[in-house]
């Protein structure tokens, strides 16, 4: 019998399979993976891990929020929720600035899910950045200009609502490299 981070991990290989990120030739699991273990590492509670692990299941893969309560529960899938993005927002700034809002309202524990997510999601750019410089931080549908806005936006919120930890400083330290 599995633990829930073992059913977690086994969740989203399995939902993510055959998927890989954009810019790395590497399963999308391996974000989720590392986001959950990076909670794990400053004592996040399971619960909190358990999001971690699982917060792009809504946003990128084919299941839902039904799915994650049937297997996790309703908290988790409710926390979930709390860190995907409204995908019907079509305009990207209007979307992240829903989004930023929205998790302005969230307790601290959500927020430092979503501080793992992005920190992860710059450390996954750094080799790219090395060689490419800005080009590393622009997608197929943002500038660089758009992501630099939207990770320092994020950045004013994780500093005013976390207490100073590991991935906080890791996360200011990597928007220094990126955005200084």
């Amino acid at each position: 019998m599995y633990t829930k981070e073992e059913q977690a991990i086994r969740f989203v290989t399995k939902a993510f399979n055959g998927k890989k990120r954009i810019k790395e030739d590497i399963d999308m699991s391996f974000h989720s993976m590392t986001v959950g273990f990076m909670l794990k590492d400053i004592g996040c509670n399971e619960e909190i891990v358990l999001t971690g692990l699982l917060h792009d299941i809504i946003e990128d893969t084919s299941y839902g929020y039904n799915d994650i309560e049937k297997y996790f529960g309703k908290k988790i899938a409710d926390n979930v929720l709390k860190v995907t993005e409204d995908e019907s927002i079509t305009d990207w700034m209007e979307r992240k600035k829903i989004f930023i809002a929205n998790l302005s309202k969230q307790n601290n524990d959500i927020i430092l899910v979503e501080l793992a997510d992005k920190l992860h999601n710059l450390l996954s750019d750094y080799d790219e950045w090395l060689s490419h410089g800005k080009e590393a931080i622009a997608t197929l549908k943002t500038t660089y200009e758009m992501n630099k806005w939207y990770y320092l936006e994020l950045l004013k919120l994780f500093e005013e609502r976390l207490d100073n930890n590991k991935l906080l400083d890791r996360y200011i330290k990597i928007c220094n490299v990126y955005f200084s």
